[in-house]
């Protein structure tokens, strides 16, 4: 007898009305751990990830006949998941969605707030459909308080969350972004964990939720700890740059060069490594493999508090060291002795990473419309409940047929009618 192993969401069954970034994220992480995710987009307004596809897609610097399903955004976050089209501006397109709600178990959207309550799918309206939904909407601002109506996108959330007023270089007082839209990811992990809360508490009470998430407060809530020093001390944070407030030395160095390079002001990313150094016995143990035992004993260095005192000098120190070393050397060497340490990768070291390699941090993806790509697998690893890459992401409407004829019943003629009149298709209509 072949036994497969069940995934942990395989019987929870998501309908995803979100789009970019944040939403998706949450969807993605759910679809993971084995949910049944239906993407749904329509002919007019489909997601905008879609429309970011770099130039040189194909070999020849064209975009291809279909480049809104080829973009690495979108087909990052929407793998093992179903994705449909369906215009919610007509009625059937509703009376279909609805339909959906009514056998699903989770509802999630990100609009702007009250924008599901004016296309008629408002949480009061489809819990009548489904009275144990749990509903998570996630508008940039919450669904309450002043900013409700306002558009907001994680590029923004930094800056209004007070995150780029921490983020920065060691004495440069403007804030700094993270180079990422930091904003989308936390808040998408946030909805991911607060969705899993109430599917358990569905199980036990038997009882639906709704689940108001403001993508602020999800970002501001990453830095809690300077908010309550502000708070309780009147004290604004400091930048540190990569210090740490206790350990020392803590950092990123340059190291030797690895490979000739014509323009010698340019220095690769692998050329970079990080160390921590979060004890006095690493402290000692540095000391040993950098050779200079002496320094452990140093006034100067002797415990965590002292070496705070003379960050600038142990940094000298530390990149003068480096610099005869390439990063994966430096590395080695640390890490033998149980020094937290590790090169700073680019995607390119990333993928050569025998670490991240042997983790399989990425998966190859055999995409209809891009063929074979490297792209991002799973986070985490669960022994019982193991995680599986089960399909691609789906090219525009790709389940339509799949979704509103298995799953619904519709007959053949019907979908192709709906197809006909515009509430389904393939293809973008703007």
């Amino acid at each position: 007898r072949i036994w497969r192993v069940s995934l942990a969401l395989e019987n929870v069954r998501i309908l995803d009305f979100s789009r970019i970034w944040a939403g998706p994220h949450c969807t993605k992480l759910l679809a993971d751990m084995g949910a049944e995710v239906i993407k749904v987009e329509s002919t007019r307004i489909w997601d905008p990830h879609r429309t970011i596809v770099g130039s040189g897609n194909l070999p020849n610097g064209e975009l291809g006949p279909d480049p809104w399903n080829r973009s690495g955004w979108f087909n990052t976050l929407h793998m093992s998941k179903y994705g449909i089209t369906l215009d919610l501006a007509t009625r059937q397109g509703k009376l279909i969605a609805k339909e959906l709600v009514n056998i699903s178990d989770v509802v999630i959207e990100n609009f702007r707030a009250g924008s599901m309550d004016k296309i008629g799918l408002g949480y009061e309206t489809l819990r009548k459909i489904k009275p144990d939904l749990v509903m998570m909407s996630m508008p940039a601002f919450g669904n309450t308080g002043p900013w409700r109506e306002f558009i907001q996108y994680g590029v923004g959330q930094e800056q209004l969350g007070g995150v780029a007023s921490v983020t920065g270089y060691h004495g440069d007082d403007a804030p700094i972004k993270s180079g990422v839209n930091f904003g989308d990811p936390i808040a998408g992990a946030h909805a991911a964990g607060a969705v899993m809360s109430a599917l358990l508490y569905r199980r036990r009470s038997g009882q639906g939720l709704f689940i108001d998430l403001s993508q602020l407060e999800s970002t501001i809530s990453v830095i809690g700890e300077h908010i309550l020093d502000y708070q309780m001390n009147k004290c604004n944070p400091e930048k540190l740059g990569n210090r740490h407030p206790i350990y020392a030395p803590h950092g990123v160095y340059r190291c030797r060069a690895t490979r000739p390079n014509d323009d010698v002001n340019h220095v690769r990313d692998e050329d970079w490594v990080t160390i921590a150094v979060t004890s006095d016995m690493e402290w000692k143990d540095l000391c040993r493999v950098i050779g200079k035992p002496a320094l452990a004993n140093d006034d100067r260095f002797i415990s965590t508090l002292t070496r705070q005192d003379h960050i600038e000098e142990l940094d000298a120190i530390l990149s003068q060291w480096v610099a005869d070393f390439d990063s994966y050397e430096v590395m080695t060497k640390l890490q033998v002795a149980n020094i937290p340490c590790t090169p700073v990768l680019s995607g390119e070291g990333i993928f050569n990473d025998p670490q991240f390699q042997y983790r399989q941090l990425l998966e190859l993806v055999d995409h209809e419309s891009t063929g074979p790509y490297l792209l991002p697998g799973f986070a985490w690893k669960m022994s019982k409940t193991p995680t599986t890459l089960r399909w691609p992401s789906p090219r525009l409407g790709q389940h339509n047929y799949e979704i509103f004829g298995e799953l619904l019943g519709m007959a053949f003629d019907e979908i192709e009618d709906m197809e006909s009149q515009g509430i389904i298709g393939d293809t973008p209509l703007s």
